[in-house]
């Protein structure tokens, strides 16, 4: 729909400007036919027989072809013998002339009525716009969702088309943030947006799938009575046979909310949900996209600082150019919105809310430390886009019932029917019942164990530290396997079950659930550390604590990842150090403990809190192995060096962290290594003199790196050409600094990219397709090491280019001749994660990631330095006696890792710690480089 602005005129009345009816000043939409008043210019209307008419003057860019009107479609006119009469000219866009008119037929009710309007002199061109026109008409004849308005009508008068819809009273999104004049609160956008996407799921269907291919604002109208977002104006909807077809349809849609695919005419389900999200953007920011170069956007917290992170990742990953790296499907990007209204507004809509919700209501995960409220909440005043007493004047989303079923068939018949159910129902009550409860406690005990209930999760810490708060919807604190953290996978609900179990003191039932998960889900390190823990608990041996520093909850996948495969290392070191009863420990076993940070690195302060309670009641604890993010070790290291507890970090690279305390350490080397072994491998391997360094400012790691990599390379006397300041996820700046450093004179030999590999794959892709670089390497730190390779990052070619640094790699020890010295690590890494040897080559399973290898080198470092200082007779040992026992692990002493020696200096960092150097074939798969990079591998060579 065209924008529409009411001329002013009368001062005394609220008079509505669809259908006269006076209404209450102040009111917002009007009391009979629910269209939006304009306190602020009040309708001019005139009386003229039977109708009341308002002027409307269009102003908006249209969509489509040339447009004409017929003139024949004003107030009074009437349709189809005097049935319809228009009282209304909407607009006109696309092909088709929009009218509010009445049924003279049906009490008067008000319908859309559109005519298709052809500007065309070509026969045949005409009568393509008519097929398209009853292409329309037919798609939404078919169309049965409350949010689309249904087709109730359709006819021809001579050579002019029409079809007649129910009308939808409202406030398209377009107008009202125009009227607005600012972008709107974050919760109202993602309720429409899940309303929207509800459509597009229903839409996707249908046989065959329909892409409705121009949504945009001013075609969501939110309806003035149901406050919902109806979907409109299909005129350009397809449906999606591309797949099978040779060639798609030509190009249509809006500059600005279309995507790329669909000027090439290949547009698909995920070409609404990238104009969606285009539509979110403008609502969130107020930026038009119409007004700026194609296919750019901005960061939105760049724009409205009030937009969350999560709903900003979201943005960036569904406004992505590749098709294959959005959302696939609504339902998708629909839970994860879902996802973010729970977590961040504590919104759970009632699951009546969507009538069409085929792949999944709105539901609470089975990990629950509150009961859900009977309606949502209102959001606390920190989470919300406006100030607390500054109240829009759109109406807020709410929770409704939906429309009633159509239905047929007499009210006498369904109530019998009804009181026939009710009857039955009662029956199975009475005669069922008794039997379901018979011996329901023996049956408890006997059944399969997916069989429990659901068991909920208490947020409580108790007097020793182990417990968990609840910190925006995420569970932060210190797990003895009382609390499950990683309950979003296939296990999750038994993992529940079992801590429930444990925590009342029943291990028995808590480890055959544990062993019915992982029977499920082979590759769970959180179950397999818990049921080891319940053997160290009932062997009656002695034995020493350790932490794992881990991220196991929050939406971040990458974050959640990355504690998953640190589980998984420690789990194999704890399993190696309790068989034959600790013999390796002078018979002295090894307890793990779970403190899980979430997803942001504030909450780890609360986690490390918990650890030194802890180590106030437990004397077994030797020290914390984790973080594995530099923000998030930063953020523990002063809470627990204050309680001199040891912390031991596998992958934490940031500068900032060299000799920040006397008791962190850490296996990873500094970005300084990593950056001066690029400038090294740049420079002589390959031959480069001239380097284009590209960077985020805003990004730790990223600063860190370029720094490092620039300070190197100068001192080597390379040239360094910008930094080049980009913004990770932010594919726009990618493409906008590639195209600064195109128009130098100077073609750089490398690029040195340092960030992550989902920003480096657009870098390849545009490289390679620019001749001026025909010649241009890339190269990177261990960020860019993509487990899934790259093969499907883009159909363009350029994976050859990539080069970058790494800590670990799997097959490292073949590639470096070693093959035969090789540890068992490897082959208890797939006994254990992969039994059934189903994920042959699979990484997380049968393959070990840099993550797991780093991870299994620091926890065996810990636990053999609390080793040597058992072994030196000590019944009690100190953070200091820790301590000093890892400043001994260097030279002869020195750990043979699975990642290459580990060696440990006085600063915290590893001494001539192995760095290796990846790189990418042409089919986007992952290789080391044999002898490219530095450090000592083998403690005895």
């Amino acid at each position: 729909m065209p924008r529409v602005h009411l001329q002013s005129g009368r001062q005394n009345s609220m008079k509505c400007p669809f259908c006269g009816t006076d209404n209450v000043p102040g009111e917002s939409f009007c009391s009979n036919c629910g269209g939006y008043l304009d306190s602020s210019a009040p309708s001019s209307v005139s009386s003229g027989g039977t109708s009341n008419t308002a002027t409307i003057v269009s102003t908006a860019p249209t969509t489509g072809g040339g447009l004409a009107s017929s003139g024949s479609l004003i107030p009074n006119a009437r349709l189809q013998n005097g049935r319809y009469v228009v009282e209304q000219v909407l607009g006109s866009g696309g092909m088709g002339t929009a009218v509010l008119a009445k049924d003279t037929r049906v009490s008067n009710k008000r319908v859309v009525i559109k005519e298709l309007v052809s500007d065309s002199k070509d026969p045949v061109q005409f009568q393509e716009d008519v097929r398209n026109f009853e292409r329309e008409v037919d798609t939404l004849a078919n169309l049965d969702h409350p949010l689309i308005p249904t087709v109730t009508d359709s006819f021809q008068e001579g050579t002019r088309y029409f079809m007649v819809q129910e009308y939808a009273p409202g406030e398209n999104l377009e107008t009202h943030i125009d009227r607005l004049g600012k972008a709107m609160p974050e919760r109202e956008v993602l309720t429409y947006a899940v309303q929207v996407l509800d459509i597009l799921d229903y839409l996707g269907q249908q046989t065959p799938p329909i892409v409705h291919r121009d949504i945009k604002p001013a075609n969501i109208i939110i309806g003035s009575k149901d406050k919902r977002a109806h979907l409109v104006d299909f005129g350009i909807a397809r449906a999606d046979a591309a797949k099978n077809a040779k060639k798609q349809t030509a190009a249509l849609g809006t500059p600005g909310y279309a995507p790329p695919e669909q000027y090439q005419g290949k547009a698909d389900a995920r070409s609404d949900l990238y104009a969606l999200t285009a539509t979110m953007h403008h609502l969130l920011t107020n930026r038009d996209p119409r007004n700026y170069g194609p296919f750019s956007y901005p960061l939105a917290r760049s724009v409205n600082p009030q937009v969350s992170p999560e709903t900003e990742q979201l943005l960036t990953k569904a406004l992505t150019i590749d098709p294959s790296k959005r959302f696939q499907s609504a339902a998708e990007m629909r839970q994860r919105i879902e996802q973010i209204l729970r977590d961040r507004f504590n919104m759970t809509p009632d699951t009546s809310m969507y009538m069409f919700s085929t792949s999944g209501s709105m539901t609470m995960p089975a990990v629950s430390t509150t009961p859900a409220p009977a309606t949502p909440p209102s959001p606390p005043i920190q989470n919300r886009g406006q100030q607390q007493g500054a109240q829009p004047t759109f109406p807020p989303p709410r929770v409704v019932p939906p429309p009633p079923q159509r239905r047929s068939g007499s009210g006498l018949g369904r109530g019998l029917a009804i009181l026939v159910g009710v009857v039955v129902l009662i029956l199975l009550v009475i005669f069922i019942t008794p039997f379901l409860f018979k011996g329901n406690s023996a049956n408890l005990s006997t059944s399969s164990p997916t069989a429990l209930p659901v068991a909920t999760q208490t947020a409580e810490v108790k007097s020793n530290g182990i417990g968990v708060q609840q910190i925006n919807n995420e569970l932060i604190g210190l797990s003895d396997g009382t609390v499950a953290f990683d309950t979003n996978r296939p296990d999750g609900n038994l993992k529940v079950q079992a801590a429930q179990k444990l925590k009342s003191g029943d291990s028995s039932t808590a480890q055959s659930l544990l062993h019915s998960a992982l029977a499920q889900d082979t590759n769970d390190a959180e179950a397999l550390i818990y049921l080891e823990n319940q053997h160290v608990m009932n062997s009656g041996s002695p034995y020493v604590t350790l932490v794992i520093g881990a991220t196991l909850t929050g939406q971040n996948k990458d974050v959640v990842q990355a504690g998953r495969d640190a589980l998984q290392g420690a789990y194999v070191v704890q399993k190696e150090f309790n068989a034959n009863n600790g013999a390796k420990l002078n018979g002295t076993l090894v307890r793990v403990l779970i403190a899980n940070a979430g997803s942001s690195s504030t909450n780890v302060a609360q986690a490390a809190r918990q650890i030194v309670q802890f180590s106030q009641t437990d004397k077994t604890l030797i020290g914390v192995m984790g973080w594995p993010y530099s923000g998030y070790a930063q953020n523990a290291i002063g809470v627990l060096s204050a309680a001199k507890i040891p912390m031991l970090s596998s992958t934490a690279s940031s500068d900032d962290l060299t000799g920040a305390s006397p008791y962190f350490f850490r296996v990873a080397p500094p970005d300084s290594v990593q950056g001066q072994v690029g400038a090294q491998y740049a420079l002589n391997k390959l031959q480069a003199k001239n380097v284009a360094v590209f960077e985020d400012q805003s990004d730790a790691y990223s600063r860190s790196l370029a720094d490092a990599f620039t300070q190197a390379y100068q001192k080597l006397n390379g040239n360094v050409m910008g930094p080049y300041q980009y913004t990770k996820g932010d594919q726009a700046s990618v493409t906008s600094q590639l195209q600064n450093l195109a128009n130098e004179s100077t073609v750089p030999d490398v690029i040195y990219f340092s960030g992550y590999s989902g920003d480096v794959a657009l870098l390849m892709n545009q490289v390679a397709a620019n001749s001026k670089f025909a010649n241009t390497k890339i190269l990177g730190g261990d960020a860019l090491y993509n487990l899934g390779g790259y093969g499907n990052s883009s159909s363009s070619a350029g994976f050859d280019r990539l080069r970058f640094t790494s800590f670990a790699y799997p097959d490292e020890w073949e590639v470096l001749g070693y093959g035969k010295q090789k540890p068992g690590f490897f082959g208890e890494y797939s006994a254990i994660f992969d039994p059934h040897q189903q994920h042959k080559g699979g990484y997380g399973f049968s393959r070990p990631s840099y993550n797991v290898m780093l991870g299994y080198d620091a926890t065996l470092t810990l636990i053999k330095a609390a080793g040597n200082v058992v072994s030196a007779g000590k019944k009690t040992f100190s953070g200091d006696d820790i301590r000093q026992a890892l400043l001994n692990i260097n030279g002869g002493n020195a750990v043979q890792g699975v990642s290459g020696q580990v060696s440990l200096g006085q600063d915290g960092n590893p001494v001539d710690k192995e760095v290796v150097i990846l790189y990418v074939d042409a089919h986007g798969l992952t290789h080391m480089e044999n002898q490219s990079g530095v450090g000592k591998f083998l403690v005895n060579s």
